[in-house]
């Protein structure tokens, strides 16, 4: 009886205070939801900032490589009038330097430096510049060894104070004419007895960089440029400081200021680009300022919030204001009590309805950024496809043109033989239409990809067809066919194909040539790692992918990739497929692409993704799915088997 009275009490307080709770679900639902919408409408402006940031970083590196390629063009330009004229003191080669320097001002100056003896050799009658070369002589060496420009780090001319690199363009005296030597295809490379001297070149970095933003709109972004092969006590080159808009190159100066915090691009980087300066990297990087972070922002997030914040108060104001319209409404007649509960009723549904709409407008949000991003992704990919056929049209015939030459002109100056060795025009030939049709295939799979977006955001489903497994195996290993190939650091990954007779697959062939394009890349980056993890004992055994393709009795085709690399542990094998795992040093994987492939094969093909590996005996991929996703009629056979080492 006791605990009757106990629950009888309890549902008459709960009664009592039903109101109350409503008003206060009503309440936290309207700030959840305002919350939701909040977080939502502030990861779209934090990816629009990362964005605007990535567009800065990449116009900023573009324009400082070309300003310093435009310098290195300017002093190779130079160095070929060196190498013809035997006096540099000609009215012709100082008007020629005249005028680069004019045009350039980040080119400090131009200077023919004679063949270096062991004593120091200063630049004061040449350049005026009363610098010592005695500590380049590393630099000059490596030069006339390599037979190329050579950069140096950062280098400070004491008349100026002006933080400068020193660029040595080799120059070699020329082969007597109708040297026989020169026409032949073996011809040795030149020794450094035939060095007649050095074009050097000194690059003033501030006028790079100011060069490079003086049409870039920095507010509150501060831009950090080092050398990232110096030491550390030497690596910074210069630091351009938005809210002064100055570029400071004093490090000392520099310790004194805020640099700011890290930005971070789209793809999860640091908002860092490498240039390529020649034999060194130069590392472009932002950095924020607090101004930039401040919260105001993001506007449009706090907007939601408060206006979410204040519908939310409004509507349990609004429920608040119906409990004394019911108590009269009460008070007033008992007849009145079914329009009352109808008034609720309708207040239910209307709650309702509201977080329906909430719900509809926020996939239609979700619809239209996917299909901006499609739209905008689209025209330039199409500008690149259309422009690859006359690409190639253009190199096919300036090939035939060359060819013709050579078959008219058997004997060509020395010097154009010299540059046909030094550029491997044989390779050239026959490289140039596969790089082409590489590219070709890269930027059709970049339409597959826009086309699904542009599909996504019409709700409407790409159609599976029949197509050929192998071709898509072959497509994807001739993208990869770069990281295949033998490098300063592994021989090269010999690929083994072991293909059978099968059938042509109803499946989503971009998508699946995805999946192959995933695991073909792992299973790359492991066996380089493990190569080098070996050392010696690398030659015994030669990293290798074997892929090996099978039809099954249960209308089923398998694809099987291994490798002989180093496996991988239990541990390692349960976490493979899940979202962001990676065992990729940070920066080089994002832990998405394996399960992304589990996702295509499993959900979108109804078929099945399994890794087999034993530490030290390799890894193996079998990917199984259904000949056909429904029944239909029976499919051809493709005609084809294969068992070869390419």
């Amino acid at each position: 009886m006791n605990a009757n009275k106990l629950l009888n009490l309890a549902i008459r307080a709960l009664l009592g205070y039903r109101r109350h709770i409503q008003a206060g679900l009503t309440l936290c639902a309207g700030f959840g939801l305002s919350a939701i919408a909040c977080s939502v409408a502030y990861n779209w402006e934090y990816k629009f900032m990362q964005a605007e940031l990535q567009d800065r970083l990449d116009k900023i590196a573009t324009d400082i490589q070309r300003e310093v390629s435009g310098n290195l063009e300017i002093i190779r330009a130079a160095g070929a009038f060196y190498s013809v004229f035997d006096g540099v003191q000609k009215p012709e080669m100082k008007t020629f330097v005249g005028s680069a320097l004019y045009r350039h001002p980040s080119l400090k100056a131009i200077a023919w430096l004679p063949r270096v003896s062991d004593s120091p050799q200063s630049l004061t009658k040449e350049i005026d510049l009363d610098v010592d070369l005695t500590a380049n002589r590393l630099a000059l060496e490596k030069a006339t060894k390599r037979q190329e420009i050579i950069a140096t780090d950062r280098q400070n001319l004491p008349s100026q104070s002006q933080p400068s690199v020193f660029v040595f363009l080799p120059i070699f005296s020329q082969l007597p004419p109708g040297d026989t030597a020169a026409e032949q295809p073996d011809l040795p490379a030149r020794e450094p007895e035939t060095l007649k001297g050095f074009t050097l070149g000194v690059l003033l970095v501030d006028a790079i960089v100011k060069s490079a933003l003086q049409e870039t709109k920095l507010n509150f972004v501060n831009v950090y440029l080092q050398d990232a092969m110096a030491p550390e006590s030497e690596k910074f080159l210069a630091f351009y400081e938005a809210k002064t808009n100055r570029i400071i190159t004093d490090e000392n100066l520099k310790n004194q200021l805020q640099i700011g915090q890290r930005a971070y691009c789209p793809d999860g980087s640091s908002c860092t680009r490498i240039l390529n300066i020649e034999n060194r990297r130069w590392l472009l990087e932002l950095r924020l300022t607090p101004e930039y972070i401040n919260p105001l922002r993001f506007w449009r997030s706090l907007t939601v919030l408060i206006f979410g914040s204040i519908l939310s108060l409004a509507a349990t104001l609004y429920i608040m204001s119906l409990w004394n319209y019911t108590d009269r409404i009460e008070k007033v007649a008992a007849e009145r009590t079914t329009k009352s509960q109808q008034l609720e009723q309708t207040l239910q549904e209307l709650q309702q309805t509201q977080t329906q709409l909430i719900q509809q407008e926020k996939m239609s949000s979700l619809g239209l950024l996917v299909a901006g991003v499609a739209h905008e992704v689209n025209n330039p990919i199409n500008f690149i496809y259309g422009n690859i056929h006359h690409a190639r049209e253009y190199t096919r015939d300036l090939l035939e043109l060359v060819e013709l030459y050579q078959k008219h002109y058997l004997c060509p100056p020395s010097e154009i033989s010299q540059h046909l060795e030094n550029i491997d025009f044989d390779f050239l030939c026959e490289d140039l239409p596969q790089l082409l049709s590489s590219m070709k295939i890269g930027a059709e799979r970049i339409v597959q990809i826009v086309q699904s977006l542009r599909n996504f955001s019409r709700l409407d489903e790409s159609e599976m067809k029949p197509v050929n497994i192998h071709e898509g195996i072959d497509s994807t290993l001739l993208i990869l066919q770069s990281r295949l190939k033998a490098t300063a650091d592994r021989p090269q990954i010999e690929i083994v194909k072991n293909y059978s007779h099968l059938p042509l697959v109803e499946c989503y062939a971009g998508q699946l040539n995805q999946v192959f394009m995933n695991i073909l890349a792992n299973a790359i980056d492991a066996l380089e790692s493990y190569n080098l993890d070996r050392g010696p004992k690398a030659a015994i055994n030669p990293i290798a992918i074997a892929i090996t393709t099978e039809y099954s009795s249960t209308d089923k085709i398998i694809v099987r990739i291994s490798d002989n690399g180093p496996g991988m542990p239990e541990n390692v094998k349960k976490l493979l497929f899940d979202p962001f795992f990676t065992t990729k040093p940070a920066g080089k994987g994002t832990g998405l692409g394996l399960s992304i492939s589990y996702k295509i094969v499993v959900e979108k093909h109804k078929g099945a993704l399994r890794c087999d590996s034993t530490p030290g005996l390799g890894t193996e991929f079998s990917i199984e799915i259904p000949l056909r996703q429904e029944v239909r009629q029976p499919v051809p056979f493709v005609s084809r088997k294969i068992s070869e080492a390419a």
